[in-house]
């Protein structure tokens, strides 16, 4: 269980030995050993944590995320602090004023994530992906060229237009599926899209902050303050691969069902998967970034651990001690 994720409002989580016991009105609903978490993921303000485990699991490296319940919006990440990383952070600010180190990090970024959508699409081999397709490999042709980050974004819009346009002629009728769309996601599809994104960008933020880089200074993503920018950054090129891979998955095998999703009275214009429905997608989120994919190099590694390794290639770069960064590109 490299990520623990709590979602059941009125628990209580704490420590017992080398324990992490999960509770409610004091009945042990689950025992986790310590040895077997990678990070926690706390999803609601009903889920309380004690003193004593928060600081053991911060103690141990392993970061504490906290989010609102239906894991559409990350809050904060806990972990021991970044001041051992002075020296690497520094560069990085440095860098990340550079035009043109910034516009290669972000060129490589793209070109990864364009390259991986259209693999989705090839995959699913949808006679309505042929035009997409071939938008696809103009924007991926394109984006060497770019003159600057702002062209990048055009190339990495259009990309993403043809994408999710062949989405929408796929899923329009039986799901609801205009485009995608978020804050609130309209129909079933966006709130999958959504909450897995938000698990993803859970992933990648912690491989950032355990390489030591500043989450917050990015280069694709503009700048601002509380916007996690790197780390938004290098989660595109995984989106496709962690998160639109298993949506595609769970619609067309009928895991999912209308009684999976929700809408809050207060927000009539949203739609939102329901516990039952979070927890199936953690699931197979969980399964997906476990299981082994193929680096460059013919080594087969979790897909978790490749976003480590690509935040790790980031600070190489940062560094001077890689020449550029190139993204992951799935099978």
């Amino acid at each position: 269980m490299p990520t623990l994720y709590i979602q059941e409002q009125g628990v209580t989580v704490r420590k017992r030995d080398e324990q992490v016991l999960i509770t409610r009105e004091g009945k042990t609903l689950q025992e986790i050993p310590l040895n077997k978490i990678d990070q926690v993921v706390l999803m609601g303000r009903g889920v309380q944590m004690s003193t004593a485990l928060l600081v053991e699991l911060i103690g141990r490296g392993i970061p504490v995320m906290l989010t609102n319940q239906r894991g559409s919006r990350h809050y904060a990440t806990l972990t021991a602090g970044p001041s051992c990383f002075g020296a690497l952070r520094l560069a990085q600010m440095q860098r990340v004023n550079e035009p043109a180190w910034g516009l290669d990090l972000a060129r490589a970024i793209v070109r990864a994530k364009l390259s991986n959508q259209r693999a989705v699409l090839a995959r699913a081999n949808w006679p309505a992906a042929t035009a997409a397709l071939g938008q696809l490999d103009a924007a991926l042709a394109a984006v060497d060229t770019a003159a600057d980050i702002d062209a990048v974004r055009g190339y990495e819009g259009a990309g993403a237009a043809a994408y999710f346009g062949v989405w929408r002629v796929m899923f329009q009728q039986s799901w609801g599926f205009q485009g995608r769309a978020f804050y609130p996601p309209p129909d079933p599809v966006n709130a999958m899209l959504s909450f897995g994104y938000t698990l993803l960008l859970h992933d990648v933020l912690s491989a950032v902050q355990f390489t030591g880089l500043d989450p917050y200074l990015g280069v694709f993503h503009v700048i601002e303050a509380g916007r996690p920018s790197l780390a938004l950054d290098l989660m595109e090129e995984f989106r496709p691969l962690a998160v639109d891979r298993i949506v595609l998955e769970l619609i067309q095998a009928g895991a999912l069902q209308r009684d999976q999703f929700e809408r809050p009275a207060q927000r009539p214009d949203a739609v939102y998967l329901n516990a039952a429905g979070r927890a199936l997608l953690v699931a197979r989120y969980e399964a997906a970034m476990q299981a082994p994919v193929r680096l460059p190099t013919g080594e087969q590694t979790p897909l978790r651990r490749v976003a480590l390794l690509q935040a790790q290639a980031v600070a190489r770069v940062v560094r001077g001690e890689q020449a550029a960064y190139v993204g992951y590109v799935g099978a």
